[in-house]
């Protein structure tokens, strides 16, 4: 059964939420009776139908819609914001947030909010599901749903609510013929919450088809999720589950960790928390980790210890191939100083973050740091430089890669990165004098140490053997000739490319809400522009045109056609008419072919 030991909290919440709100229609932190027919007519009017097309924030909009309704039914959504994040992990929303949130609106109403409520407190809002992208960026679409679903279900009679909540597959089926549900992840959240032996705490139906082809006996793959009912990869999932407890007897199965996440996503080791922190790898995992990589010291005493970051949650929505990213990671971890180039929009420092963040273990933010070089930058502001102060004399500060070195050097054992966006635009010589040769992964370390142009007598410096410099270098850049050949001899170099057509981009637009049909014709139509572009003799593949200008973000609330249009000619246009600035013609030709 879907009753793993970390939701024990969450379930035990949700089944509270079942017998006070949808068996009886009582408020969840109060006495007051909220969940009824006439709260959800009011919700219906207000916010189904009375949609908000504007910009501005899920909540702004939300505000406005809710302003003319009772107070009632502004404490009735705050409680559906419980309910709607009660499965969600703290990688994806924290459970400070959720509080926030809920209370929030609870605000609305004029009314204290019962903020001591055990319901409240971090143990009920800490879930276990990543419930993917759409849940944010498609959060109205999923309260529509809510909204129309729980319409419909206060106007059952008592006696047919009672038998659908004893009847899992029977409310399964009631909740698949409402409105709005096509494509919904709080459908998944809302039948596991409520039937957590019958439905599995998977969020996102591409995950529920790839396990249910991976454990098929036969080794048959099913069909698409949008080809068949869902209800029934929900049931063949069950049965999948019972054999597997068969098989492995007083062993829980969890199918997002070992051994039986690596049937269906092998390299993949975690994507949801368990009861250590998120990510958190087992010992077998670390091993082949720590190998290849080498261990890391513990934080500083005192200091408070980051969550862990494992593949999972560094592969999570980023389009790399699982191959390129390890390679990509043992050549840093190897050579000291990578570099990922590529066309403008592949996500190159998206990427480069998951990178280090999976190269030091967790998102410690003491063991990263960033800058961009420009055509300004300097010595000075890498290095060592004599500044002015206030008093108008002058004062020897270090730089920022300086600093980091001094950082790093305090936990020899643990892995550092030092981030350089656009790292191309810079004049290396003169912002890494001396340092061009100390990076040199065979350099490093006290005993190459060397003087530094303003350091004091008999200081010396080197750089320490657990930093790694990842750069960021955009090759579409016209103002650049050739990337510096002692760049070339001290780093390594990783390519990034366009994803569109890739199995990840799709599933990952088709996630977020965008309809089969958009995604299709947003494939087809990048295609042809970029092999334009690639075939073109005064541009090539490193001006292709990325896959990151048509991913939504959180401000997007419709990843519709219109969307789709604003994108190609506010972003893709100007950028084509730059390419084409001789030939205009040409370019408002392939703005045409996006146009299709």
């Amino acid at each position: 059964m879907g009753r793993l030991e970390r939701a024990a909290a969450i379930l035990e919440a949700a089944a509270q939420w079942k017998e006070r709100c949808l068996r009886d229609g009582r408020s969840l932190f109060t006495e007051e009776r909220l969940w009824t027919r006439e709260r959800f007519e009011q919700l219906r009017v207000h916010f189904v139908e009375n949609p908000d097309d504007g910009a501005d924030p899920f909540y702004e909009k939300l505000r406005r819609q809710l302003a003319p309704a009772p107070p009632a039914a502004k404490r009735l959504w705050a409680e559906m914001t419980w309910a709607y994040h009660l499965v969600v992990e703290p990688g994806s929303v924290k459970p400070e947030t959720k509080a926030d949130q809920i209370g929030m609106v609870w605000g609305w109403s004029g009314t204290a909010f019962p903020e001591d409520h055990p319901m409240l407190q971090k143990e009920a809002l800490t879930g276990i599901a990543a419930p993917g992208i759409a849940y944010g960026t498609q959060r109205w679409r999923e309260f529509r749903f809510f909204v129309s679903a729980m319409h419909d279900w206060t106007s059952l009679d008592g006696e047919l609510r009672e038998s659908l909540l004893l009847e899992p597959w029977g409310f399964a089926a009631w909740i698949d013929d409402r409105q709005f549900v096509q494509g919904r992840n709080f459908r998944h959240a809302w039948l596991f919450l409520l039937f957590p032996d019958s439905f599995e705490p998977v969020l996102t139906p591409s995950h529920k088809r790839d396990i249910v082809a991976a454990f098929s006996r036969d080794g048959s793959e099913p069909p698409p999720v949008a080809d068949v009912e869902i209800i029934n990869i929900d049931q063949a999932l069950l049965e999948i589950r019972k054999r597997l407890e068969a098989e492995h007897p007083g062993q829980e199965v969890d199918f997002y960790t070992p051994p039986f996440s690596n049937r269906w996503r092998p390299g993949v080791r975690r994507s949801v928390p368990t009861a250590t922190p998120e990510g958190a790898s087992t010992p077998e995992d670390e091993a082949w980790f720590q190998k290849r990589f080498g261990k890391a010291n513990a934080d500083p005493p005192g200091e408070t210890v980051p969550e862990p970051y494992d593949d999972a949650s560094a592969l999570r929505d980023l389009f790399l191939d699982e191959r390129q990213f390890r390679r990509i990671l043992e050549s840093i971890a190897r050579d000291k100083n990578l570099i990922l180039q590529g066309p403008p929009g592949v996500g190159k420092t998206y990427a480069a973050r998951r990178i280090a963040w999976r190269l030091i273990g967790s998102r410690d933010r003491r063991r990263m740091e960033m800058a961009q070089f420009h055509q300004s930058y300097a010595y000075e502001d890498f290095v060592q430089g004599w500044r002015p102060t206030e008093t108008g004399g002058f004062t020897l500060r270090n730089g920022v890669f300086f600093e980091f070195c001094a950082r790093a050097r305090k936990q020899p054992g643990a892995p550092f990165v030092f981030l350089i966006d656009e790292i191309n635009r810079g004049n290396l010589s003169r912002i890494f004098g001396e340092l061009l040769m100390l990076v040199e992964a065979d350099k490093r370390g006290p005993e190459h140490a060397v003087p530094l142009i303003y350091g004091g007598a008999g200081e010396r410096f080197s750089v320490p053997d657990n930093v790694h410099v990842l750069g960021m270098m955009n090759t579409a850049d016209r103002s650049l000739a050739m990337v510096d050949y002692a760049l070339r001899r001290r780093f390594a170099f990783e390519t990034l490319t366009p994803a569109y057509g890739a199995g990840k981009f799709r599933e990952h637009l088709l996630a977020a809400g965008v309809d089969r049909t958009l995604v299709e014709r947003l494939d087809r139509n990048m295609a042809e522009v970029n092999r334009n572009i690639r075939e073109d003799g005064d541009l090539g593949p490193g001006f292709e045109i990325g896959h990151s200008f048509f991913v939504p973000g959180d401000g997007v609330d419709s990843a519709d056609e219109r969307w789709y249009d604003a994108v190609v000619e506010t972003r893709i246009a100007p950028l084509l008419r730059e390419y084409w600035f001789d030939r205009p013609r040409r370019a408002d030709e392939l703005v045409e072919v996006l146009r299709r």
